[in-house]
């Protein structure tokens, strides 16, 4: 994909799919911002929002974060400067409700790719996978093992 194409895209499948891996990569040659919702969680937590004590609430007792809390905290993110020039969605939307959301936003998109791996591959890629609770970045046993230990 070259920088004059599709700059709003949304990647969907299923977690180990290698969404966050490919939309990293595209979202440095692209030069606009991957958007995961996991990272919008933490971001919003770690700034003590109104949004992020609401989420923190769920993710602290184990919970799903509830769609409209999702979809704020999307929008909000979206009005921000980064967001602007084009953004990768990595993994949002993960529902109806929130594609729903996404579709009468106002947030124009210009392409979905969708992942699709076989399951087995997916056991395998998720069995090993690892993540740091500092930063949140993701390592695997084998394919990526992180230069630290545990």
């Amino acid at each position: 994909m070259s920088a004059t194409s599709a700059k709003r895209i949304i990647f969907l499948g299923p977690p180990g799919a290698g969404k966050g891996t490919i939309a990293s990569m595209l979202s440095h040659e692209l030069g606009i911002p991957q958007v995961s919702t996991g990272d919008l969680f933490r971001s919003a937590v770690a700034k003590e929002t109104a949004l992020g004590k609401k989420a923190k609430g769920y993710m602290d007792r184990g919970e799903l974060v509830p769609d409209q809390v999702t979809i704020d905290l999307l929008k909000e993110c979206m009005q921000e400067p980064k967001c602007k020039q084009g953004f990768i969605l990595d993994g949002f939307p993960r529902t109806v409700i929130q594609a729903d959301a996404l579709a009468v936003s106002g947030i124009d998109i210009d392409r979905v790719v969708s992942f699709t791996v076989p399951e087995q591959e997916l056991l395998q890629r998720l069995v090993g996978r690892m993540t740091c609770r500092k930063c949140g970045a993701i390592y695997h046993v084998s394919n990526l093992p992180p230069k630290i230990p545990g």
